[in-house]
């Protein structure tokens, strides 16, 4: 639907008008997120910065406006959706004890020796959001910015 409406009706207005705009908007999610995120102590804090930045990554593969940028675009948004919902699931486990409430980063210290395939599973998850290279997010920002490069 996405793509009928940038490649088809709206395809002069979206090159002139919107595809600066939304490159515009694209680099400065991603250095906005990234810069915020860089000194937070909080769990939800963290992750909501690191989706204004993957937000970023997504409009770049928009704001190119070829085919195969939107099918990257596509491809980072699902991976993303399954990360996310990875991190939101672990936050919700381990700050729903009312004994234990952990808000903060440095409360998740012993978890791998109390709960060693819950911390390694997040652990897993947040790498693969920050880009570790063996993991899927590594593969996905690789191929947004492989079209990034190839646009020009």
């Amino acid at each position: 639907m996405l793509a009928a409406l940038v490649f088809g009706p709206f395809y002069g207005l979206f090159s002139n008008t919107l595809q600066p705009l939304l490159t515009i908007s694209a680099i400065m999610s991603v250095i906005t997120g990234s810069v915020g995120a860089l000194n937070q102590t909080r769990i939800k804090r963290l992750l909501a910065y690191s989706a204004i930045g993957h937000m970023g990554f997504i409009l770049l593969g928009l704001a190119l406006g070829t085919f195969s940028s939107l099918h990257a675009s596509i491809v980072y948004f699902v991976l993303y959706i399954i990360m996310t919902l990875n991190s939101f699931a672990f936050v919700m486990s381990v700050t729903r004890d009312v004994d234990r409430r952990t808000d903060f980063i440095s409360q998740l210290s012993g978890l791998s020796r109390s709960q060693p395939v819950l911390a390694i599973t997040f652990a897993l998850c947040l790498l693969s959001l920050a880009g570790i290279p063996p993991l899927a997010g590594f593969f996905s920002k690789f191929l947004v910015l492989f079209q990034a490069v190839a646009n020009g």
